[in-house]
């Protein structure tokens, strides 16, 4: 109960203190599956590093929007204390099942045909919990893109780190951030 409480309060503040942080974000920068290939490989040990799992998650949103969600189904815990809140259909779910089925349910064929870029919001790493706050733009094929202010929170389990928690929901064009709290 008392880790429940200590991530509630984490996502609370991270929600306040949203709207001040935009103005120090990092560039904005496209996800290229290439750039992976072409970096020097990892140490073994580096490999369950918090920035490597961000790394991962950014490939496993674009293989999302393609169509496939297993390498996103494999980053999150698989426990009943995980949960998802907002997306294009305003879910809010608790517990991996549910997860897994939400996510399995927006399988749809694969286009290759995707653009995905991330802006880098903030994000920090203790010991056994870390967060992740970003802009994710994605724009398919059709040309109906979509921006979303997402939080993400991990937690080490067995010397990796897994989502537990995520929170999406849609940037509405042409709003400033202090108009939509208001």
């Amino acid at each position: 109960m008392k880790r429940n409480i200590s991530v509630f309060i984490l996502l609370i503040l991270l929600a306040s203190s949203f709207k001040y942080r935009t103005k120090a974000r990092e560039n904005s920068q496209p996800f290229l599956p290439d750039r992976l290939r072409n970096m020097v490989p990892a140490k073994p040990a580096e490999q369950n590093t918090f920035e490597a799992a961000v790394t991962k998650m950014q490939q496993a949103n674009l293989e999302m929007e393609r169509g496939n969600p297993e390498l996103f189904k494999s980053l999150w815990l698989q426990s009943d204390d995980v949960t998802f809140f907002g997306d294009n259909r305003n879910a809010e779910l608790k517990g991996w099942n549910a997860i897994s089925a939400n996510l399995d349910s927006a399988k749809k064929p694969v286009s290759a045909d995707v653009n995905y870029t991330f802006e880098k919001i903030a994000s920090d790493e203790g010991d056994l919990q870390a967060y992740l706050i970003q802009k994710e733009h994605y724009k398919p094929a059709d040309g109906k893109s979509r921006d979303l202010q997402v939080t993400v929170v991990f937690r080490k389990e067995n010397g990796e780190w897994k989502i537990v928690h995520r929170h999406a929901d849609s940037i509405l064009p042409g709003k400033k951030s202090d108009e939509i709290a208001k």
